[in-house]
């Protein structure tokens, strides 16, 4: 989806709890309206006082940062969709891509089909060159659908086969809260309490106020979600980075935050600009 200038001047992003994906309904037939040309994966890159003039104030001041409208999925637990708490852009249902683990031994030369099993899904299909005994190359034919975890594709191509893993696409445009996610995409910052099933705004770059967590009682320059034991999407402070649960860096580090209570961040990471 593009990047724009910016918002429609109506808006107050962060109080946004829409059940129209262009958020705003035809009064007349219920249906969605796209006047103002908001839909599903529009962002905007907002300065300070682009960010302040589009706050709802009442909810909280937002900051420079780049800001999506997004579906929340219906599957998101509702009480850690609020303002504040961290949420993650969902995984795909498809097979977007293949990767080679091994090359294998002793194999047959030859083109192979190979379905995937597991995953909960179905339809998803390889192919497989043995291009020599010790060397393949594989290509995603058919990205199938309905999956909820990364299938798996077992090769049989004569000798020691190679190994494959595969990788599933990704859905920027719908998030879901921490507890619930099954594959750490992306994470994101919700700016007020959405409905799940509902459409809003998230913010994914810049700097964004995050709600501590109720024990939260470390001063630290890293601020990272753990799932495990942070499943509500409140934030913990450690001197670890914890790899891909690090979403970004507290701004003040000399202050420590209070359990319960809102702080800068300023986000890390690459952004996913679909």
């Amino acid at each position: 989806m593009p990047l724009v200038r910016g918002f429609p001047s109506w808006k107050n992003i962060n109080s946004q709890n829409s059940t129209s994906l262009s958020g705003q309904t035809d009064n007349m037939t219920g249906q969605p309206w796209y006047g103002e040309g908001l839909y599903p994966g529009i962002y905007a890159d907002l300065t300070n006082k682009e960010a302040l003039d589009a706050s709802d104030t009442a909810t909280g001041i937002l900051y420079n940062g780049r800001y999506r409208w997004v579906l929340v999925d219906s599957g998101a637990t509702a009480a850690n969709v609020k303002t504040g708490t961290v949420g993650f852009m969902r995984q795909g249902t498809s097979v977007a891509s293949v990767v080679v683990l091994t090359e294998g031994t002793g194999q047959t030369v030859g083109t192979y089909r190979v379905a995937a099993t597991g995953g909960g899904g179905t339809g998803a299909l390889i192919q497989v060159v043995v291009t020599s005994a010790t060397a393949i190359t594989v290509t995603v034919l058919n990205g199938g659908y309905g999956y909820t975890s990364v299938p798996t594709f077992t090769l049989v191509t004569g000798g020691t086969p190679g190994t494959v893993v595969a990788q599933l696409n990704s859905t920027p445009n719908i998030v879901t809260s921490a507890d619930v996610a099954t594959n750490f995409v992306r994470p994101v910052v919700f700016l007020n309490s959405i409905t799940p099933g509902n459409y809003g705004f998230v913010q994914e770059l810049g700097l964004a106020t995050v709600l501590a967590t109720a024990s939260q009682t470390q001063a630290a320059n890293q601020f990272a979600i753990v799932k495990s034991s942070l499943a509500d999407g409140t934030m913990t402070a450690s001197s670890a980075t914890f790899g891909p649960y690090a979403i970004g860096s507290v701004v003040d580090p000399i202050a420590t935050p209070l359990a319960n209570t809102p702080f800068k961040i300023l986000l890390d990471g690459p952004c996913i600009q679909d």
